[in-house]
């Protein structure tokens, strides 16, 4: 029973194992799974991670330091008087002085003060992301250019095989028919040309192919060496995202409410400063009954700036210029959103009109193979009319292809605007 029960459990095991490799067999030929590997593997996204990490650590360091904050002091020191020349004070009539404290310290500042210094992390953090985001989009626009391509360069092999499958079909039947004398041996040798001619294509688009699929793994951080198939990518296009809802949008805004946050700062930073402290523990001159200068104290400080050549207004208007740029650059890159987004647009529809055309074209040009292979064996087709057939339904053929992967490539750069 016990045996049973383990085997059940094996063969369990077994089944997830399996499920998983194919999970990850079936998925490892994805758009979706390159950008995914592509963002886990990018050493910058992650020093980006980091740096907020470390950013976060300041702004607790910050609390910390705003917080009381306990020392302990000791200090031994001897002032000579020679000929009434010296420090004065009860506490070094001797020259002498002895201090063993320890103290309590802690700075006041306002409410909004502090709330500015937080915000400055916050918004530091919220910067950190919006770079991260931004390099974000620039590698998966990267990775996504190079996943078209190899895609292309594989459908392009689909293409070479169809038509040298038709060559090796049709060759065994004109080689009979040459030799029954219906073609003459000339027009033979041409089809034997342009036929291996296919071939030696095939074998360029068979290398572009694995190149462009090494360079894949290369740029996405993947170690699968060995090439898949790849799969047709799709794009969810948000045709209702306007600029605002774009990651140069969300820049210029955090931007502005970090300079904006640091005017206050620069107003707080002229505020008077106030500390409290207080200590207790030994400190005596050694003159009179030094065993009983124990004791506490607590104290008040406080720092008015009065003048510094007015650096104040002038770290002020520095700022007021930074926030002026910021929404020139606001406006000037909204603009060119837009501009580029219809331009887009209207490239992705002319482009899909002439994959329609394209396609109804190559119906007609392969309608017209196969009525020439029908007369093929009768002679009553030219060798030189079948071959151009068979060129333009390549042309065709691989024209739309081409189109089909320009419609891609402009909805790879709608979906992820990358301005310039």
């Amino acid at each position: 029973m016990t045996d049973l029960k383990n085997l059940k459990k094996l063969l369990t095991l077994l089944i997830v194992l399996v499920s998983i490799g194919f999970y990850h067999a079936q998925n490892t030929g994805t758009l979706a799974y390159y950008l995914e590997v592509s963002q886990q593997n990018n050493p910058n996204l992650k020093d980006f991670s980091n740096q907020m990490k470390i950013t976060a650590l300041d702004s607790i360091k910050m609390r910390r330091d705003f917080g009381f904050k306990v020392n302990g002091i000791a200090d031994a020191s001897y002032s000579p008087q020679v000929q009434d020349w010296g420090y004065n004070g009860n506490s070094t009539i001797n020259g002498k002085n002895l201090a063993l404290l320890g103290r309590v310290s802690r700075d006041i500042i306002s409410k909004k003060n502090y709330e500015s210094k937080l915000n400055s992390f916050s918004l530091g953090i919220q910067q950190l992301l919006n770079q991260k985001n931004l390099s974000a989009l620039n590698l998966k626009k990267a990775i996504t250019e190079q996943y078209l391509l190899t895609y292309e360069n594989q459908e392009q092999k689909k293409i070479d095989a169809e038509i040298i499958y038709i060559f090796e079909q049709e060759d065994l039947i004109l080689k009979k028919l040459t030799q029954n004398s219906v073609f003459r041996q000339t027009d033979y040798l041409s089809f034997k040309v342009n036929s291996q001619q296919i071939v030696l294509t095939q074998k360029q688009h068979l290398a572009d192919w694995q190149h462009n699929f090494a360079l894949l793994q290369y740029l996405s951080g993947n170690d699968e060496t060995k090439p898949s198939n790849l799969e047709a990518p799709t794009f969810g296009l948000q045709d209702t995202q306007d600029f605002q809802q774009s990651v140069y949008a969300q820049t210029l805004r955090t931007d502005s409410l970090k300079l904006n946050n640091d005017i206050q700062l620069i107003n707080y930073s002229y505020q008077p400063k106030i500390a409290i402290f207080a200590d207790g523990g030994y400190s005596s001159a050694l003159l009179q009954s030094p065993y009983k200068n124990f004791g506490i104290s607590a104290g008040l400080s406080l720092n008015i700036p009065i003048y510094d050549g007015h650096q104040k207004e002038l770290m002020i208007s520095q700022k007021k210029i930074e926030l002026d740029t910021k929404k020139n650059y606001a406006a000037f890159y909204e603009k060119q959103y837009q501009q580029q987004k219809a331009q887009i647009n209207q490239q992705i529809l002319q482009y899909r009109e002439m994959v329609n055309l394209a396609t109804t074209q190559m119906k007609f040009s392969k309608t017209l193979i196969e009525a020439n292979l029908k007369q093929l064996p009768t002679g009553d087709v030219k060798m030189v009319d079948f071959i151009l057939a068979i060129t333009n339904y390549t042309s065709l053929k691989s024209g739309l292809l081409q189109y089909k992967m320009q419609v891609l490539r402009l909805e790879n750069q709608l979906d992820n605007m990358i301005l310039p």
